[in-house]
């Protein structure tokens, strides 16, 4: 009998062993195809939970910015898909050592012209008081920019919600925004979407360079073997290939030329 319940005990020690890791990843997309006019992110989540098992399961879930970053402080297997590196994010968050998408620097979207040199932000609004610019909630533009939203409230109107961006660009078309701040090719993706045919105009800003996003882990023991495990995950050939693919067709020629470099440091064929 003995022998017997050693054997049962065994069983299940191993069969616990095997089971993958669970990580909860928080996510503003849904993906709900191979499209690729949407964004990189929605895109590169089906391959990383193909290369993380068996060793790890991915949940996605749906969130706003604004419930994920209450959420990532509260929960030590949840992870969040595309976030900016920042010192003040880095005290409570892990970060992956390689970023899930490059993006071209965050331009000042509009229909029409407000500059025809690169845009000093503090002095537009300075000198257009009555400008009003559209920017996502729990969203780190840069220091500077997160700075002036927080100088000048009067003069940004934040939305929140899983679809900001698209609603920003909707409001954008309708002429109840001056300008947005976001990529320009997150712009056209989502009037496009919207069957809305609307030329607009990118801006560049002055002290604004290329964004990183990363997936991130909350700053425990469970986060860290979830970061850890996932570095090693993405250091997948096949996986680096698609995400430099999805780059490639997503944004245009001129956008891809910006980051094309940067792709290279990150997952340049060996």
């Amino acid at each position: 009998m003995i022998p017997r319940i050693l054997l049962a005990l065994s069983f299940f020690a191993s069969a616990a062993a095997a089971a993958p890791l669970q990580m909860v990843l928080l996510e503003n997309h849904i993906p709900q195809s191979d499209d690729k006019r949407i964004n990189v992110e929605t895109r590169i989540l089906p391959k990383l939970q193909q290369i993380a098992l068996p060793e790890l399961q991915i949940e996605p879930k749906l969130l706003s910015n604004a419930r994920a970053w209450e959420l990532l402080r509260q929960n030590s297997n949840y992870c969040a898909l595309n976030k900016v590196h920042t010192p003040e994010r880095e005290q409570f968050l892990y970060f992956a050592k390689l970023p899930t998408s490059i993006y071209p620097p965050l331009q000042l979207i509009s229909t029409r012209s407000l500059s025809e040199q690169p845009v000093n932000l503090e002095l537009l609004l300075q000198q257009q008081p009555a400008l009003k610019i559209g920017v996502a909630a729990g969203r780190s533009y840069s220091p500077a920019i997160d700075l002036l939203i927080k100088q000048y409230p009067q003069q940004f109107f934040v939305r929140s919600g899983d679809d900001a961006a698209e609603n920003l660009a909707l409001m954008l078309s309708k002429q109840r925004l001056d300008a947005v701040i976001e990529f320009a090719a997150i712009v056209r993706a989502s009037l496009k979407k919207q069957g809305i045919n609307q030329p607009v105009l990118g801006h560049t800003l002055q002290g604004v360079s290329l964004s990183r996003g990363f997936i991130v882990c909350n700053k425990s023991p469970q986060g860290l073997q979830l970061i850890r495990l996932l570095d090693q995950k993405m250091l997948d050939r096949q996986y680096q290939a698609d995400l430099v693919r999805y780059h490639s067709e997503f944004f245009g020629e001129a956008d891809y030329t910006l980051i094309h470099a940067e792709l290279m440091q990150f997952f340049s064929p060996q």
